[in-house]
């Protein structure tokens, strides 16, 4: 079949270049946009693979004005051996078998693993295999045995692809030491700073929309609500201030069908007495952080942690974890304050500190220039060049 781009070039669809982009939920396809961008640039026709259990339409809408075709599979991003990882798989192997992709490129740990060891076969028929870690799953932070059974298990999938993208430092002086002919570092998958900077509010009026009453200092965070994501230390923290009725804590993030901790987070705020409110799953993300005063990304692991770098763009000043991908962002004292993940005094002391009007706003330059590095414009070429290099 023939078909025209831009008017000008005939392109037979038969040859065209063909990629798959495989990741866990087809939520995490909003931070790949720029990739199938780019991929539709070059001229490739482009297939994606995820975990579609929302129903996310409007995602789905997303795909097909950018051409890419989806196929739902189920995952179990908790663990590898699953039934429904299984099935993944087997989706992953027919469509390598029945078509010729000249390019793979998988997210996260779980479908890296399955992606990779589906795919292995196919490298030398020309397939190039590209692994994006968004957080290697040991760190410090890890325990004896979880640092065994992930170190071992990246290690082994190493040997089955083309190059290791990282996005943060650590994750890339770890991989360079697995098996990979490449590994490459970039700021992550980018945050588009004039989108967040131009987001124009009455502030008053928007925080009263959220249920924000005007005397009350905002702590936002930003993540769905998971054990990884330590919304808890945060209620815990706040109960330890003695001015804890002059915060509201809000958390912008999708509720957890499996390993969620929304229910905890519940009880806990209902114990200690903290004011805290459910935003969910939005799309007004610029709009809200203007309406907070704190920025709180206490996972106990990130990539890099994308809503942070958000935050921090709108002069927001952050207490987060010091672990991985945080650190590269919270310069302590300067943009925020670092704390062991699980040292609730640590959180509440910085709480406490961004508290001040004064300090926050001394900070706020601090945090808007921080960001620049991490621009999508500074992302975007990093990941062309990639392209480039192994395409």
């Amino acid at each position: 079949m023939l078909v025209f781009k831009n008017n000008k070039t005939m392109v037979n669809d038969n040859i065209r270049k063909t990629a798959l982009i495989a990741a866990n939920f087809i939520g995490f396809f909003h931070f790949l946009w720029d990739d199938i961008d780019m991929l539709n640039a070059m001229g490739y026709k482009i297939y994606a693979i995820g975990d579609n259990g929302k129903n996310e339409d409007y995602t789905l809408k997303i795909m097909a004005e950018k051409n890419v075709t989806f196929i739902d599979a189920k995952i179990d991003a908790k663990s590898p051996f699953t039934r429904n990882n299984l099935d993944y798989y087997n989706k992953v192997r027919k469509m390598l078998k029945e078509q010729h992709f000249d390019l793979v490129h998988c997210h996260t740990p779980i479908v890296g693993l399955i992606v990779r060891w589906a795919a292995r076969g196919y490298r030398k028929k020309g397939t190039k295999v590209i692994y994006t870690t968004h957080g290697l799953a040991f760190t410090h932070l890890s325990s004896w045995k979880e640092y065994m059974v992930y170190h071992s298990i990246e290690s082994f999938a190493s040997r089955f692809c083309d190059a290791i993208i990282t996005i943060n430092k650590e994750d890339y002086e770890s991989a360079k030491k697995l098996h990979c002919p490449h590994v490459f570092h970039i700021n992550g998958v980018g945050v588009d700073t004039k989108k967040f900077a131009s987001a124009n509010i009455d502030r008053e009026v928007y925080r009263e929309k959220l249920g924000i009453a005007k005397d009350k200092l905002l702590v936002l965070g930003i993540g769905e609500l998971s054990y990884r994501k330590n919304h808890t230390v945060i209620v815990k923290a706040l109960a330890k201030l003695k001015n804890k009725d002059k915060f509201v804590f809000a958390i912008c993030g999708r509720e957890m069908t499996a390993g969620g901790t929304g229910d905890e987070i519940r009880s806990l705020s209902k114990e200690y007495g903290i004011n805290t409110i459910f935003l969910g799953f939005r799309h007004d993300i610029p709009e809200v952080i203007k309406c907070a005063d704190i920025g709180v990304m206490p996972s106990i692991r990130e990539g890099l942690g994308l809503s942070g770098i958000e935050m921090l763009s709108e002069g927001i000043p952050l207490v987060g974890s010091d672990v991985q991908g945080i650190r590269e962002y919270i310069i302590d004292g300067e943009t925020g304050y670092l704390c062991n993940p699980f040292d609730v005094d640590a959180f509440a002391e910085g709480l406490e500190k961004l508290s001040d009007d004064k300090l926050r706003q001394i900070m706020s330059p601090q945090c808007k220039d921080i960001v620049k590095m991490f621009d999508t414009s500074v992302s975007v070429k990093q990941r062309k060049d990639i392209y480039n290099q192994l395409l």
